[in-house]
């Protein structure tokens, strides 16, 4: 907590009253008394490492995890002698909150340093353990929840709702669901999008199950975790080299056909065109962005093949909007 008061010293009378007082109340559990007492003795920050815990368990007590997490932060920079008790109120908050995962993340990384006291391991340790247990019910709960609003979305069809639980999802392990979530791939009256979205969902998981994808009547087998991330294709990246001339000239016009060429590639993940095509794709996306910008331009190729692959950009483009759009 930052002192608001600037220069201003507090009194030794009034920083003694409001201690006893404040100590007093906390004892009694009349924690809304007790905060109020510590509180202007952290702000004038003259408050001790008692008065400190005394003003965060009131403000636990109370429900105002916000002001906790917040001084606590403060304290654990820099109090460094007692660092290890404000982290453990810090994660007490964070447990408060239901805020499992926080808590293993954090975790985590503070178990990378060798220095932590006997104590305070074994504590944080019992901490990580019962955290962890919690944030696997928890997740299967929202999972299981999530699971059942995905089957009501493609019983309905509602593809904005089979959408917006798949990114959610993506939020949850994978396992529990393949078999189920699996078939989607398949079934040629799902939306390409929301294919994509399971796709890059197990992806992410690593999964590593051989799965068949039929889209725009073609028909691939993959490894999820044996696919590249959308941004970092080869072949995406050959593309957007193929347009450098297009981004140094106009800035503009490059940043438009560059969301074009992403959101065409997302709709038909994993369907990459070939290097064959980059050339004609290249110059799909140069004219439409001449169109669009109602700029002259003089077509390097005018064959239906570059006729082709504008009217699927513009296809794929409606597909993404109309179920992602930004």
């Amino acid at each position: 907590m930052d002192n608001k008061n600037g220069n201003l010293v507090m009194f030794p009378k009034w920083k003694t009253a409001l201690e006893r007082v404040g100590m007093e109340a906390l004892k009694d559990k009349r924690y809304e008394e007790a905060a109020e007492a510590f509180e202007p003795l952290a702000e004038y920050g003259v408050a001790s490492h008692d008065i400190n815990t005394g003003l965060l368990m009131s403000w636990i007590e109370l429900g105002k995890f916000d002001d906790a997490e917040s001084l606590c932060h403060q304290l654990m920079k820099e109090e460094h002698d007692q660092y290890y008790h404000y982290l453990h109120i810090y994660i007490t908050v964070l447990f408060q909150s239901s805020r499992y995962q926080e808590i293993v993340d954090l975790l985590d990384e503070v178990f990378e340093a060798e220095d932590i006291p006997h104590q305070s391991r074994t504590q944080l340790w019992q901490m990580y353990e019962v955290s962890g247990k919690l944030l696997e019910d928890q997740q299967k709960e929202i999972g299981s929840s999530l699971m059942e609003d995905f089957r009501s979305a493609m019983e309905n069809e509602d593809i904005h709702k089979q959408w917006q639980v798949m990114e959610q999802m993506k939020n949850q392990p994978s396992a529990p669901y393949i078999e189920e979530v699996e078939p989607v791939l398949q079934n040629e009256s799902v939306h390409p999008v929301i294919k994509s979205a399971v796709i890059e969902w197990f992806r992410d998981e690593e999964v590593d199950k051989e799965m068949t994808v039929v889209k725009f009547g073609q028909e691939m087998k993959i490894v999820p975790a044996e696919l590249t991330q959308l941004h970092s294709d080869y072949i995406i990246k050959q593309i957007q080299m193929r347009l450098g001339q297009v981004e140094q000239n106009n800035p503009s016009m490059y940043e438009m056909i560059n969301k074009l060429l992403f959101h065409y590639c997302y709709v038909r993940y994993p369907f990459f065109p070939d290097e064959e095509e980059v050339v004609l794709l290249v110059e799909a996306l140069k004219q439409l962005g001449h169109e669009y910008l109602q700029l002259p331009y003089e077509p390097q190729y005018s064959s239906e093949d570059v006729a082709k692959y504008k009217e699927e950009v513009e296809i794929c483009e409606q597909h993404y909007m109309m179920i992602a759009g930004e």
